[in-house]
Parts: C-alpha cells; sequence; structure tokens
C-alpha cells in the first residue's frame, strides 16, 4: 500500500475551503489508515504560478507526441517500411507514456517536480538527437522515439499531478479542463504542422523541433517550486509486469502471433499475484474493489483503443482513395481536434445541463457514429472524413472530465495521484494497443464487409471494414457502460451520485 496518508498530503491552496480537502464519502478504495502525523509539506506560497509553465511544457510535449503518431505514412515511405512495422513507433512510445504515467506521478512525493521536468527536458534532447542522427536507421529512428518519449511522458504526467496536489477542487476543475483542451489543440497543431512539415521539409525536422524544449528550463527554475517531498515508493517489478503486459498484448495485435500471449498471461497472473500480496505495490487490490473505478477502467480502455486507430489509419485511407498527401490529410483532421478544444474548454457549461451519465452516453455515442457512417460513404467526398473526425473527437472531449469523475469521484485525496496515474496508464496502454490492431487489420486487407457497405474495390473494402470494426468496438464500450452504469444505480453506489454531482458544479 503507498505510504502516502492523509497527513502526508500538502496543505491546501491559499483560498482553499478547508472542507475541500476533506476525504469524500463512499468506498475508501485503497485508504491507509493514518498511524502517524507527519508535519505538513511546505506548499509554494502561490501555487497558481506555476501553472502557466507547467500547462506550456504539458502542450509542447503533446503536440511533438501526436505529431510522431502522424508521421507513420511518411516515415514508411522514406525507409520502406510496411505499415505494420512503422507502427511500432508509435505503439511503443505509446507505451513508454502509459507507463511514464504512473512512474512519474509516484516519483512526484519523493523527487521534486522541477527536477523531474528538467529529467524530462533532458530526455527529450538526447532521444531526439538519436533520432535525427540514425535517421536513414528504423532501428535508431525507433530508440531515438522511446528515450524521447520517455521524457513527454514526464511533461504530459506532470501537470495534472501538480494541479491535483496542489490547487483546490474549485480550482482543479479548471485547470483540468484546461488540460482537456490542451490536448485537443496539441493535436491539431501536431497533426497540422507534422503533416505540413513532413510534406514541405522532412518528417525528421520534427526531432529537431523538439530541442526547443530546452527553452522553457529557465522558467522551470523560476517558476516550479521545490517541494518537499514526503517521500513514497517506486514499485519496479509491479510496472515490470505492467510494461510486459501491455507490450506483450501490442505485439500480439501487431502480427496476431500467439506466441505473444504467452507472457502476457504469465505477467497478468503475476500481477494479480504481486497486487494482493505486497502492500506497497502500484495499486492495490483495493482500489479494483471499487466497482466505479474498476467498471470504468474496462470502458476507458475499450474505448480509446480507437481513439488514435482511426486518426492512424486515416493518411493512408485519404493516401490509397483519394490520392491525399499527408499535409491535406492533416487539414481533414485538423478541423476535428480544433473543435474538440472548444468542446473541452466548454465541458463546466456542458456539465451544467448534463449528469455524468448523459454526457457519457451522448459521447459515447457520437464516437460510434462517427466511425459507423463514413463505412458507408468512404470513397465518396472528403468532407464527409472531416466532419466524422469532428463529431469523433468532439465525443472524446465531451466525455473525458465525467468519465474520469466516475471513475475517481469517491477515491481518497491521499490516493488520487496513483488512481489518476493508473486511469491515464490504461489509456495510453489501450492507444497503442488500438493502433497495433489497426495497423494489423490493413496489412492483412481485411474486406468481409465490402458488400454491406458498397465498397466498389477491395481496397476501399478494407478501409470500410476496418471503420466498421473500430464502430463495433465504440459501441461495445457504449453497451458496457450503460451495464455497469445500472449496477452502480442499483447498488445506490455513492461514487457515481457524487461523480454527477461535482460534474453538474463545473
Amino acid at each position: 500500500m503507498s505510504h502516502a496518508t492523509p497527513a502526508d498530503e500538502p496543505a491546501p491552496a491559499n483560498g482553499t475551503d478547508p472542507e475541500e480537502s476533506v476525504p469524500p464519502a463512499g468506498i475508501q478504495a485503497a485508504a491507509a489508515p493514518a498511524t502517524t502525523t507527519a508535519p505538513p509539506k511546505t506548499t509554494p506560497h502561490n501555487p497558481k504560478r506555476a501553472v502557466p509553465v507547467l500547462l506550456a511544457v504539458f502542450l509542447f510535449a503533446l503536440v511533438i507526441d501526436n505529431g510522431f503518431k502522424y508521421m507513420s505514412l511518411p516515415i514508411a515511405e522514406d525507409l520502406g517500411l510496411d505499415i505494420n512495422t512503422v507502427s511500432l513507433q508509435a505503439t511503443l512510445a505509446g507505451i513508454i507514456i502509459g507507463i511514464g504515467a504512473v512512474v512519474y506521478s509516484t516519483l512526484a512525493d519523493s523527487v521534486s517536480i522541477r527536477r523531474l521536468l528538467i529529467v524530462s527536458v533532458i530526455l527529450m534532447v538526447i532521444g531526439s538527437l538519436i533520432g535525427f542522427a540514425g535517421q536513414n536507421s528504423f532501428a535508431l529512428v525507433l530508440t531515438g522515439r522511446i528515450i524521447q518519449t520517455a521524457g513527454l511522458a514526464a511533461a504530459e504526467t506532470l501537470y495534472v499531478v501538480y494541479v491535483t496536489k496542489y490547487l483546490s477542487k474549485k480550482d482543479q476543475k479548471t485547470y483540468l479542463g484546461f488540460s482537456t483542451s490542451a490536448f485537443q489543440l496539441s493535436v491539431f497543431i501536431g497533426v497540422v504542422g507534422s503533416g505540413f512539415i513532413a510534406t514541405y521539409i522532412h518528417w525528421t525536422a520534427l526531432f529537431l523541433i523538439t530541442l526547443l524544449a530546452v527553452i522553457a528550463l529557465p522558467a522551470i527554475l523560476k517558476y516550479v517550486p521545490k517541494e518537499q517531498p514526503a517521500g513514497s515508493h517506486l514499485d519496479v517489478f509491479g510496472l515490470f509486469l505492467i510494461a510486459l503486459i501491455a507490450t506483450g498484448i501490442t505485439l500480439f495485435f501487431q502480427a496476431f502471433n500467439w506466441i505473444w500471449v504467452l507472457p502476457a498471461a504469465v505477467a497478468i497472473a503475476l500481477f494479480i499475484w504481486h497486487i494482493r500480496t505486497h502492500d506497497n505495490a502500484v495499486v492495490t487490490s483495493e482500489f479494483f474493489a471499487n466497482k466505479s473505478y474498476t467498471f470504468m477502467l474496462i470502458v476507458v480502455f475499450i474505448l480509446y483503443s480507437v481513439s488514435l486507430g482511426y486518426t492512424f489509419i486515416l493518411p493512408f485511407l485519404m493516401s490509397d482513395i483519394h490520392g491525399y498527401d499527408v499535409a491535406q490529410t492533416s487539414l481533414i483532421i485538423g478541423p476535428g481536434y480544433a473543435v474538440a478544444a472548444v468542446v473541452g474548454a466548454l465541458s463546466g457549461v456542458i456539465a451544467k445541463a448534463l449528469n455524468s451519465k448523459q454526457a457519457i452516453t451522448i459521447a459515447i455515442t457520437m464516437i460510434t457514429l462517427a466511425l459507423a457512417v463514413p463505412a458507408f460513404l468512404v470513397e465518396s467526398s472528403a468532407i464527409i472524413f472531416m466532419i466524422s473526425m469532428i463529431v469523433f473527437v468532439s465525443g472524446f472531449a465531451l466525455m473525458y472530465a465525467p468519465l474520469l469523475s466516475t471513475a475517481v469521484g469517491n477515491i481518497p485525496p491521499q490516493k488520487s495521484g496513483v488512481a489518476i496515474g493508473f486511469y491515464n496508464m490504461t489509456i495510453n496502454i489501450g492507444v497503442p494497443i488500438g493502433i497495433a490492431y489497426t495497423a494489423r487489420l490493413a496489412e492483412s486487407q481485411v474486406s468481409f464487409a465490402s458488400g454491406l457497405t458498397g465498397a466498389s474495390t477491395e481496397t476501399a473494402g478494407t478501409y470500410a471494414t476496418i471503420l466498421l470494426i473500430l464502430a463495433a468496438i465504440a459501441a461495445l464500450a457504449l453497451v458496457l457502460y450503460q451495464v455497469f452504469a445500472r449496477i452502480l444505480e442499483r447498488d445506490g453506489n455513492p461514487a457515481e451520485r457524487q461523480a454527477v454531482e461535482e460534474a453538474t458544479d463545473r
């Protein structure tokens, strides 16, 4: 069990209502009893001063991360790779992001966030230099991407950790909403920017752009405070098992080779044993006794596997069917993320009109339809895909806050960092797995739905079938969410009621 106790938590920021720091009622998942009283940590005089710096680094890291995920087509063309192989630079990096979400959120309890950000910039620079210098070798490009992503993961994680640790509940809602908008904006900038960079400069230029991260160092040193960490335990073995599970599943979907199932299955069994028998595991079994948390993790894992599967496959679809280059395709994808950034910014207003269940249901329905409709119009105007992307990404933007609120609504504050870290890790492991199986479906040229969709060519039939498969996966997530929501309502789960109340208060 984590060493953090309520007494170890930082004091509320200035102006915080004392009642906001009281753990919520309900199931006290993974709450450790406070046996000793430790002196409270000293918080920054004005913790909000560091937020703009953290948000800027957060946005920059996301832009680079999403830019490279969109670079798969030009990398494949330049290095002579098939779609399955080139997807490794997105899938393995995604796993690093997922594991990093837990590693950095845990380290933030014992290492200064400022130090972690400095390390993240160093890793970005080293990885980018390796990738640029080895641009003619996919092995070196992949190595550079993995090291670079280890740095990006810190920047992507620490903003959320800082906000949840040092700002009041009321401020958290505002600044977490900013993170949702920043994510959508980053994809817009990353997709459109990398599309034009790849077309008119060269895809390797994105490695050089990453070096601009060093510009943030003076602001990090000036504004990000030196906390006085209480100390925490990093569960290296547990994280290793998670990495093994994620890698095994990802590589299975990459090649549908059952040999990868064996290490994943062994790792799953060991992980279950580990969290049941070790109190200082990355998460404990008490977390999974919390129905709302466990149920939402299942929904999140399934649903987010389609989130970048669609974005990953669309450049290949637009190139093969409509003859678009990556810059033209980026203008098809980009508007969706621009609109989604606005939806994320308006999440507080939307939450006043919709409770969590309504918002999540509408959002997943939007995602499903955004995948299903273009499957029947795959050879029609590119405008269809632009509209589809707007609906698709806006659905994810609408869903993020209420789904997270439902998942962690009754997790005590002293455990919220770990809970959110594991939640984000689930997202970031689901994403590369989705890219992997989408790439594999394209590589295998699956086209069983050609007749149903009216596709006139085998290529069009393949892409139409892939879109229908992704839509079916999203629909499965919707069905599961409805079932889980009814179970929570039937049991009178207080977490669901509280999550709805918090969401409607935004």
